[in-house]
């Protein structure tokens, strides 16, 4: 078993490992990890009207793009079936392109 197995392995016994450590471990990690929010989600999330408005969803790191959601799509997902498609239809293009960027994207 290699240093960093044994080190992870102490972790999860509730181990405590020199904070030197720690920050090295931390700063290794060389997955980007994605933010997600709606974009200005505060101004409809409490509105009590259905609207003709698309809502922007967006999925980023340094890098980001966004997806476009219909007002009715938010209100019925997931229960109805063909809206459950079409969000998750969007989402899978959303993480597709967020996935695969080399350069900064924003739709």
């Amino acid at each position: 078993m290699t240093s960093r197995q044994q080190e992870i392995s102490a972790l999860k016994a509730g181990e405590r490992l020199p904070s030197h450590r720690v920050v090295q471990l931390r700063s290794s990690r060389r997955v980007d990890t994605l933010s997600i929010y709606w974009e200005q989600g505060t101004d409809f999330m409490l509105r009590p009207d259905v609207e003709k408005a698309q809502r922007r969803l967006v999925l980023g790191r340094r890098k980001h793009v966004s997806g476009k959601f219909e007002d009715l799509w938010l209100l019925c997902y997931p229960d109805d079936a063909e809206i459950r498609q079409l969000v998750e239809r969007e989402i899978d293009r959303m993480v597709e392109r967020v996935s695969g960027q080399s350069a900064p994207i924003s739709d």
